[in-house]
């Protein structure tokens, strides 16, 4: 029997056979792993072995209460900033309340030192592979005509928990490439309703180079995209792809063409598929990993939404109250079903905000935005919620990051097994964070590394950098020589050099053995030429 098909038949086996196979499935596997996370490995290893052995028996407890394992809901919001969120001390203070997510923040675990990748595509990237993106070659934010993606060699977590019986369904903004083998229906997913690219593609076909709030403000606002041709795909011979549906393996069905108008109620409609999705397999009695990738937020777009205390001349503001009531609408299906108790929901930001736009804009209360590895950009709001397995009302400062999701939810499925060995993944277990609370991350260091816009195409040098580093507290950029106490100045703003001496020859080391794990196991080089093609 097949690996997949024999998964498969484990998810349909009774409680008490499934507990047995569920055991076996934590079988011991050498994962490579960068040399930092090999150094904390060789220091606290038996401490954590007892941690996941405790945990181990929790998830088979839980397993054989509903005779299944653990659904995962991952919704990957966009652009959504440090400050935005109330719960982050934002929401009605800044025009835009969030009381769906700051009801999930007080029910579960809100992270208060959680980064991604500083922008759409590499975060993506690094949640479906666990690896950092340079390593992988896919570590630029992709735009139409452009022929990289993900390959099909790089193991994505949809493909890992594929093979532990899951079905998998993804929902909504998919930026890892638009060529048939890039889709997610190529990727590990069963079903897929979704977008290819980020939200500033939606009005090119029809040129809407400005935005109106409907007149209800008498706002009009500035021209983002100036000067595009009226028949952009004609005039460049680069087709703009629009809404597609597709199942696993077939090529998928273009639904709807891209519009302003339809954006402003897209997400709408994905958070009823996923709901749809979601009952349909509770009701076969299957375990589940929903991705729900949202088109929030972008500049241009603005939702008809209202709501106490809302700033209306702020599209952002708007598309945001339109989010979390979407997020309401998940939440109590879940409560409806039933299976609130059997489901990891995980809400994280791929990155900080587009804060240039102003009136209409994101926030964050950290230094920097989107595209730089300042804390704007790459520290972010992150939220769990499990009832029962994980407990309310908890702000771990713990460090996590967005590829530790990657080899967390893949132990949490008992999936452990299908993740690659002959690559390293970036990615750590943080199950014991989640289930134990504060002071549980395996993880003390966390690597930026910044694409560096057309540096591609006017040197032959990397156009990826690394760009930062965080060790513990301290945090050394590495181009300025900047150096901060995040713990003291978490946004930056007092940089130090000479009385961080200390830290320069820890930092170096780090970096040389970063560098060296990556000859050993070499990046991925995906070289893209003039025409388009991949090489």
């Amino acid at each position: 029997m097949s690996k997949k098909r024999q998964s498969t038949f484990l998810a349909n086996l009774p409680g008490s056979i499934l507990l047995i196979c569920f055991l076996c499935s934590f079988e011991v596997q050498a994962l490579q792993v960068d040399a930092a996370q090999k150094a904390l490995r060789e220091k606290f290893g038996s401490e954590w072995a007892t941690q996941d052995a405790a945990v181990d028996k929790q998830l088979r407890s839980l397993t054989a209460r509903f005779e299944r394992r653990p659904n995962i809901l991952v919704i990957l919001a966009d652009d959504i900033g440090w400050g935005e969120l109330g719960s982050y001390g934002g929401g009605k203070l800044k025009g835009a309340p969030t009381p769906a997510l700051d009801q999930m923040a007080d029910e579960g675990m809100r992270f208060l030192s959680h980064y991604t990748e500083p922008s759409c595509t590499p975060t993506r990237v690094a949640l479906m592979t666990g690896r950092h993106p340079v390593r992988t070659g896919l570590d630029e934010v992709l735009f139409p005509g452009q022929v990289k993606g993900l390959v099909a060699d790089e193991v994505t977590l949809a493909e890992v928990l594929s093979e532990a019986g899951y079905a998998t369904g993804m929902f909504g903004k998919w930026h890892l490439g638009e060529l048939q083998e890039h889709q997610p229906q190529y990727q590990g997913f069963d079903y897929a309703y979704y977008n290819l690219y980020n939200g500033a593609i939606w009005p090119w076909r029809e040129n809407a180079t400005h935005y109106d709030t409907e007149n209800d403000t008498g706002i009009t606002g500035p021209p983002y995209f100036i000067d595009i041709p009226e028949a952009y795909e004609e005039t460049f011979d680069i087709p703009l792809h629009g809404i597609m549906r597709a199942k696993r393996n077939t090529p998928a069905e273009e639904i709807d063409p891209l519009s302003l108008s339809r954006f402003n109620t897209f997400d709408n409609e994905l958070t009823d598929e996923v709901i749809a999705f979601m009952r349909d397999q509770h009701e076969a009695g299957i375990p589940f990993f929903a991705y729900f990738a949202t088109n929030t937020q972008q500049v241009f777009s603005c939702p008809d939404v209202d709501s106490p205390y809302l700033d209306k001349s702020n599209c952002q503001a708007r598309q945001l109250v339109q989010h979390d009531k979407n997020m309401a609408r998940l939440f109590e299906s879940l409560d409806n079903m039933g299976i609130d108790e059997n489901t990891l929901v995980l809400w994280i930001s791929d990155n900080g905000p587009m804060n240039k736009f102003y009136p209409s804009t994101g926030f964050s209360w950290l230094r920097g935005y989107k595209s730089e590895v300042y804390e704007g950009g790459v520290r972010t709001p992150g939220i769990a919620k499990w009832p029962g397995s994980i407990a309310p009302g908890q702000t771990p400062i713990d460090i996590v990051h967005v590829s530790d999701w990657y080899t967390t939810i893949a132990n949490l499925a008992g999936a452990k097994a299908a993740i690659p060995d002959d690559r390293v993944i970036d990615g750590v277990d943080q199950r014991s964070l989640l289930f134990n609370g504060e002071g549980y991350s395996r993880r003390d260091y966390v690597f930026f590394y910044r694409y560096i816009a057309y540096k591609n195409l006017s040197s032959t040098g990397p156009a990826s950098m690394l760009s930062a580093i965080r060790m513990g507290d301290i945090k050394f950029h590495l181009q300025s020589g900047e150096i901060y106490n995040l713990l003291r100045d978490p946004v930056e703003s007092h940089p130090g050099r000479r009385e961080y001496l200390w830290a320069m020859q820890p930092i170096r080391r780090m970096i040389w053995e970063h560098r060296a794990m990556m000859k050993k196991y070499p990046n991925r080089v995906i070289e893209e030429t003039a025409g388009g093609k991949v090489d």
